[in-house]
C-alpha cells in the first residue's frame, strides 16, 4: 500500500491557491498565447482605434492571478509595448499612434496588471489561512478532524484495493483525563502551553512521516496509523499514554495530565466509513476511561450494550410518566424476636418490550444524566401511597428508599422530601432514606446540611453498603443517622471468610459504640443468622428472611409474618442474662 503524504490526497478546495511546476508553466504559455490573439485581432479589426483593444486587458488580468504581483507588472508591460508603438492607430489608413497615446496606455496596463497581482496575492494569503484553519488546530498547528475524515478515506479506499489484507489502518483516539481541572485552575493562560507539550509527545511517539498526529477539540487528539499491525498499534498507544503519565512544565508548575485511549481499525466490517472509525475510537476511549482502563480496543458487544443504554435512557422519561416504574419490597427484620422492623423499596422497571430492566442498566448513566431527580421522585410518590395502604392495613412498619449522591446537591431536595410526606398526611417516621458512603464525597458540607435538616423533622437516615465506599470515618462521627446497614459483600461470606467476618464484626461494633442500630443485608442461611445473632446484630434482610416481593405480595407477606423459625430466637446476650 502506498504511503500517505501530502501530496497523496483527495482534491481539495485550496488547490488552485498553490499552483507551482509545470503546471505554472502550462498557465504561463496560455497566457502568452491569449495575449499574442488578442493582439492579432486588434491588428486585423483595423488597429487600436477599434473596441477590441480592451480585450488585451483579459490576459493581463490572468497572468496577474496567476503569477501574482511581479506577473502582473510583466504582463501588463507586455501589453502596453504589443499595442504600443508598432501598433498602427488605422491600419488601414496607416496612421500612427502618438507616443503619449501608447506610453500613457503602457503605463494603465502596468498599473491595472501590478494592482491585480497584488490583490489576488492578498486574496489568496487571505484563503490560504482560512483554509489552514479549517484544517488546522490554531493553537497547537496540528490537522485537525476534518483532515483526519480525508485522510481516512483515502487509506480506506487504499486498503480496499490493497493485495495485502491483513494491512489495516488504525485510529487511536486519545483524551486527556485532568484537563478540564488543570485549565480551571490555572486559567487558560495554561492553556497554549499544556497543549502545544501533548502536542509535541505524541509527534515524538508518532516517529515515522507515515504515521500522523490530530487534534481534534480541547483535550481530545487522535492518531492515524496505516500500513502497521495489531502489535504494532497496540505498542504505540501503550507508548503515547506512558509519555502523557508524565507531568508537564506549564507556567512554571508541574503539571499531570494523563489520558485515556481508544483504537479501531479497518478492514473491521463491511459498514465501515472514515466517521464509523472515528467513532469507534472514540466510543473505545471512553470505554477505557469508565473502566479505569489506559485503553481499548473497539468491542463490537460493548458498543451494542453502550447503545442498548443509550435507548434505556431515551424511554426511561416516557417510563417515568406511566405505570411502568415498579416498586418491590424487602422485609427487615429484628433478630431478637424476629418481628417485622421495616421493608427497603427497591427500583424495578417493568419494560413494555424489553421485559424487566434491571436497575445496575440504567440508575449509573441516570445520575450521570440528571434524570435521577425526576427517578427519585417518582420512588418517593410510589412508596408514600404503598405506605398509605400499609397505614389502613394496620402495618406500621417504614419503608426505606435509596436516594442518590446527586440528590443531596438539589438545594431543594431536602424541603422537596418533607412536604411531600406532609401532604401524604403520613409522619415522618414512616420513611426512611438510605445513603452510600460515595454521596458525601461530592459535596460533604452539603449533603451533611440536607441530613441535618431531613433528621430535624422526624425522618430516620440510614448508611447503606458501609464498608465499601471511600468515606472518612470522621464523616461517619458527623452524619446525624440512626442506622448503619453492613453490606452484603461482607455479610453473604462471613460463614466462609474469617476476613469477612473480622470486617463485619468490627463495623458492627463501632455502630454500637457510637449508638447506631446495625442492619445486615444479605444475610441467606441460618449458619450466617446465627453469626449474627451473636454479633447482636440489630436486624437483617436478606433472601434468609424473604426475597423482594411485589406489594401485593409484601401485603399478603405482613400479615402472615412468614419469617424463618430460627429469626425468632432472642439474641445470645439476652439469653444469657440473669
Amino acid at each position: 500500500m502506498e504511503r500517505l503524504s501530502e501530496f497523496d490526497r483527495p482534491w481539495r478546495p485550496e488547490s488552485w491557491l498553490g499552483v507551482t511546476g509545470a503546471w505554472r508553466l502550462t498557465g504561463v504559455g496560455l497566457v502568452l498565447i491569449l495575449m499574442a490573439g488578442v493582439t492579432l485581432l486588434v491588428y486585423q479589426t483595423g488597429g487600436t482605434s477599434t473596441a477590441y483593444l480592451n480585450f488585451i486587458l483579459i490576459p493581463v488580468l490572468l497572468g496577474a492571478a496567476l503569477m501574482g504581483l511581479w506577473g502582473g507588472l510583466a504582463f501588463g508591460l507586455l501589453a502596453g509595448l504589443l499595442l504600443g508603438p508598432f501598433m498602427p492607430l488605422n491600419v488601414d489608413e496607416g496612421i500612427a499612434q502618438p507616443t503619449l497615446n501608447w506610453v500613457t496606455r503602457a503605463g494603465i496596463y502596468l498599473v491595472l496588471g501590478g494592482f491585480s497581482g497584488w490583490l489576488f496575492s492578498q486574496l489568496r494569503q487571505h484563503a490560504t489561512r482560512l483554509l489552514d484553519q479549517a484544517y488546522h488546530n490554531p493553537v497547537t498547528g496540528l490537522p485537525n478532524r476534518e483532515s483526519l475524515e480525508q485522510h481516512v478515506r483515502q487509506l480506506m479506499t487504499q486498503a480496499e484495493g490493497s493485495e495485502q489484507p491483513a494491512t489495516r489502518v488504525f485510529v487511536i483516539s486519545l483524551q486527556m483525563e485532568n484537563y478540564a481541572d488543570t485549565i480551571s485552575a490555572l486559567g487558560f493562560a495554561a492553556e497554549r502551553p499544556l497543549l502545544t507539550g501533548i502536542a509535541e509527545r505524541l509527534q515524538a511517539v508518532a516517529g515515522g512521516p507515515d504515521t500522523l498526529v490530530y487534534h481534534i477539540h480541547d483535550d481530545h487528539f487522535a492518531l492515524l496509523l496505516p500500513h502497521r499491525s495489531r502489535q504494532e498499534c497496540l505498542a504505540t498507544t501503550q507508548e503515547a499514554v506512558e509519555e502523557l503519565q508524565a507531568p508537564f512544565e506549564v507556567l512554571g508548575l508541574p503539571v499531570y495530565v494523563g489520558a485515556h485511549a481508544g483504537v479501531s481499525s479497518f478492514p473491521f466490517h463491511e459498514q465501515d466509513d472514515p466517521q464509523s472509525l472515528l467513532t469507534k475510537a472514540w466510543m473505545a476511549m471512553h470505554e477505557a476511561s469508565q473502566s479505569g482502563r489506559r485503553y481499548r480496543t473497539y468491542d463490537r458487544r460493548s458498543n451494542d450494550a453502550g447503545r442498548q443504554t443509550v435507548e434505556l435512557l431515551g424511554e426511561l422519561q416516557s417510563a417515568l410518566e406511566g405505570d411502568q416504574i415498579q416498586l418491590h419490597y424487602q422485609p427487615k427484620v429484628t433478630l431478637q424476636r424476629g418481628e417485622l422492623c421495616g421493608f427497603e423499596a427497591l427500583l424495578r422497571w417493568q419494560h413494555p418490550h424489553r421485559g424487566q430492566v434491571p436497575p445496575d442498566r440504567f440508575i449509573a448513566q441516570a445520575e450521570r444524566t440528571g434524570l435521577i431527580h425526576a427517578l427519585t421522585l417518582k420512588v418517593l410518590d410510589l412508596a408514600i401511597a404503598d405506605l398509605l395502604v400499609l397505614r389502613e392495613q394496620g402495618i406500621q412498619a417504614p419503608v426505606s428508599i435509596n436516594v442518590s449522591a446527586r440528590n443531596f446537591l438539589d438545594p431543594d431536595f431536602a424541603q422537596t422530601i418533607i412536604e411531600r410526606i406532609e401532604a401524604a398526611g403520613l409522619p415522618a417516621c414512616s420513611l426512611e432514606l438510605e445513603f452510600t458512603e460515595t454521596a458525601l464525597m461530592a459535596d460533604p458540607d452539603q449533603v451533611i446540611e440536607a441530613l441535618r435538616r431531613l433528621t430535624e423533622r422526624g425522618l430516620a437516615l440510614s448508611i447503606d453498603d458501609f464498608g465499601t465506599g471511600y468515606s472518612s470515618l470522621a464523616y461517619l462521627r458527623r452524619l446525624p443517622i440512626t442506622t448503619l446497614k453492613v453490606d452484603q459483600t461482607f455479610v453473604s461470606h462471613m460463614a466462609t471468610q474469617r476476613v469477612d467476618e473480622q470486617i463485619t464484626r468490627a463495623a458492627v461494633g463501632l455502630a454500637h459504640d457510637l449508638g447506631l442500630k446495625v442492619v445486615a443485608e444479605g444475610a441467606e442461611d441460618s449458619q450466617t443468622l446465627d453469626m449474627l445473632r451473636e454479633l447482636c446484630c440489630d436486624a437483617v434482610q436478606g433472601f434468609g428472611v424473604a426475597r423482594p416481593m411485589p406489594f401485593s405480595e409484601t401485603l399478603q407477606w405482613a400479615r402472615h409474618q412468614t419469617v424463618e423459625p430460627s429469626l425468632r430466637r432472642e439474641c445470645a446476650l439476652e439469653q444469657d442474662a440473669p
